[in-house]
């Protein structure tokens, strides 16, 4: 074998990508279609990626005996160190998960490598002093050029490589399996299945998915329409019924009020109860008991020393990473800094929309961002929020994948649908716009509450009378929670 010296290299994560590609079919088709042999440093890690690749040519699996019976036809077999070897680099693998990582470590050994390599060569020729340095000059350029061009991440993307999983930013399973999974889904289940996380609401379930893997989901509205609470209803819904984790990055109140928020949102009981101490002895044992649960429930929040865009990405990236957190809030935009200096608050705003869309991206976790509306909803009759009345800038329409308002007309006429809230999905990038959702408001508790039910003889919801004794969570009638 080797020694693990000399050029840029890296044996173990050489290694690691042999190892997943043979015992991983999705890392098989990843690596195979981005890597070359001239990749690996390794004599005998090469010998296997040219059969490994060429398995994945020809469609057939990446299977051990397989390999090594391709091996032995060219006498190479030997070579690598036999089955036993084979055998330790799957065992050695361990998990695929990273497979994605430990193929851009390798392409960077592999180019500080054959950069170095090609300079080299450069210094040698310019040294035996050439009749035309200038020739020389160039074709080092058109070199150095196309091995960047390789090993670009901004290299363009072919739909083929989209198609199998290789370059897909959501998930390396070819897409077509992908769909044949929810086709068969729907046909065992009788139900559409959802990507991303449901909200638990009917209304926007039923139509859409908002928490879609990579989205950035803005919640605006005027001040006291209940933006927060319905992000504590959601995140709660997920960390309660679908069991996942949710981080909140809480700039405008302190993480003891926001437990207080979800306990009177579990509970049913007014905050204003719940601050002042005016309860029973009921109320009381029916808070014990919503602590109990709480203290479990994969919920994580930052009050603290998260002002900055720079801050939340550090700590949302820990997050994923520790967590694996399914859904990030952010409360809210406008109270965030940039971390420097810009011509103005609008630059400023735009630079801080953009990084929470690529943070999205990134981590491939939806973020649902708090954001407020110009005074001019107060202005215009009807109160009926519009996208230009997205506060501070106007990027944050283009970066959002979603934006919801949120209008609750008894604020401003008591008599005008008491205790009714209106989603209006005014962006929908991936999905449709249905107007509007209607949703019961408590504003003592803080509960969104779903007014649609669904039964088994029917298909589509039918409207049914608010009572009290509502199920704690919206999910009544969510055609995927059955």
């Amino acid at each position: 074998m080797s020694a693990n010296t000399g050029p840029p290299h890296s044996k173990e994560s050489e290694m690691m990508v042999l190892g997943c590609m043979l015992s991983n079919r999705h890392a098989h088709s990843t690596a195979a279609s981005v890597l070359e042999s001239s990749d690996f440093f390794f004599d005998e890690h090469k010998l296997i990626f040219q059969v490994l690749r060429r398995l994945y040519r020809e469609e057939k699996p990446a299977e051990i005996h397989l390999t090594a019976e391709e091996l032995k036809k060219n006498d190479h077999l030997q070579a690598i160190g036999g089955v036993a070897y084979l055998t330790g680099l799957a065992q050695f693998a361990g998990t695929s998960a990273h497979i994605h990582e430990y193929i851009e470590i390798l392409k960077a050994k592999s180019f500080n490598r054959q950069a170095s390599l090609l300079l080299e060569e450069a210094k040698k020729a310019f040294f035996s002093d050439p009749p035309d340095p200038t020739d020389v000059a160039e074709k080092v350029h058109r070199r150095l050029h196309d091995l960047g061009k390789r090993f670009s991440n901004s290299e363009k993307t072919s739909i083929g490589e989209i198609l199998s999983g290789a370059k897909s930013r959501i998930d390396p399973i070819p897409l077509i399996e992908r769909i044949e999974e929810r086709q068969q889904y729907f046909k065992i289940h009788k139900k559409p299945f959802m990507t991303g996380v449901p909200t638990g609401y009917f209304e926007i379930d039923n139509e859409t998915t908002i928490l879609e893997e990579t989205n950035l989901v803005v919640v605006a509205a005027r001040p006291a329409m209940g933006k927060t609470a319905f992000a504590i209803n959601i995140a709660n819904y997920v960390c309660a019924e679908k069991k996942k984790a949710v981080g909140i990055f809480s700039l405008e109140m302190g993480a003891d009020q926001l437990v207080e928020r979800f306990l009177s949102l579990r509970t049913g009981i007014p905050g204003e109860k719940i601050k002042r101490g005016s309860l029973s002895d009921i109320d009381m044992m029916r808070i014990k008991e919503q602590e109990s649960f709480l203290r479990t429930a994969k919920l994580f929040i930052h009050d603290q020393n998260c002002g900055s865009i720079t801050q939340i990405i550090a700590k949302a990236k820990t997050l994923k990473e520790e967590e694996d957190v399914s859904l990030i809030i952010v409360d809210y935009l406008q109270l965030l800094s940039g971390g420097g200096h810009t011509e103005s608050r609008q630059y400023e705003v735009a630079e801080i929309s953009r990084k929470l869309k690529l943070l999205a991206m990134e981590i491939k976790t939806p973020i649902m961002c708090i954001s407020q509306l110009s005074r001019k909803v107060e202005e215009r009759q009807g109160h009926r929020p519009m996208m230009s009345d997205l506060r501070d800038s106007g990027q944050i329409e283009q970066d959002s994948d979603v934006v919801i308002f949120i209008q609750r007309r008894d604020y401003y006429d008591p008599l005008d649908k008491p205790g009714m809230a209106e989603l209006i999905i005014a962006k929908n990038r991936n999905g449709g716009t249905t107007p509007s959702f209607e949703l019961h408001f408590d504003g003592k508790s803080g509960k969104f509450s779903s007014q649609l039910r669904e039964t088994p003889r029917q298909t589509r919801p039918v409207r049914q009378p608010y009572r009290d004794e509502e199920p704690l969570f919206a999910e009544v009638g969510h055609p995927l929670l059955r």
